[in-house]
């Protein structure tokens, strides 16, 4: 699967779109000041070639890894409620200059990207809401989160922890 991210480095993503999941069910809620990324069912980059790719999650055993794939259209479906499909126009567009991947557990667990000189950080993890309101961030999970900002990724608290980093949440009790 590294060598699926690797052949990204060099190509022209034009842009991405994806469904998006919310952060808290109730409303629903997708957006949060205090919460330094998207969380994403899946996310598409379409590239200057007329063709796209995907990044979703598999699951190997009790951990989620990403997996890119070649497809020409988003899963669209009857995405409503806690989904919704959008346009990510946070995400950066441009060459590919960098790619990176983080193995861990087994799985590709981190992917960081160079896009004309913008960084984009793609993990396997989700955001879990506990019963306050708060939101755990959890890692090799089921989702795909999007940080455009990957120091943001090391200022969060992860469970399991990520590189020496204890468990931890965002407040938003009600």
């Amino acid at each position: 699967m590294t060598r699926e991210f690797a052949s990204l480095r060099g190509r022209r993503v034009d842009a991405w779109d994806g469904v998006e999941m919310a952060l808290r069910e109730n409303g629903p809620q997708f957006e949060d000041p205090r919460v330094p990324c998207l969380q994403l069912l899946s996310v598409r980059a379409s590239l200057d070639d007329d063709s796209a790719v995907s990044v979703t999650t598999y699951q190997n055993d009790a951990v989620f890894g990403l997996v890119v794939r070649s497809e020409a259209q988003l899963d669209e479906g009857h995405w409503d409620g806690i989904y919704r499909v959008r346009q990510l126009t946070e995400l950066p567009t441009g060459r590919v200059e960098q790619v990176a991947v983080v193995v861990d557990e087994g799985v590709l667990a981190e992917v960081r990207l160079l896009i004309d000189a913008r960084p984009l950080l793609l993990m396997a993890g989700e955001l879990h809401e506990t019963v306050t309101g708060d939101l755990v961030f959890h890692r090799l999970d089921e989702s795909v989160l999007a940080f455009t900002d990957p120091a943001a990724a090391d200022r969060v608290s992860w469970t399991p922890p990520r590189r020496g980093h204890g468990c931890g949440h965002v407040g938003g009790g009600r």
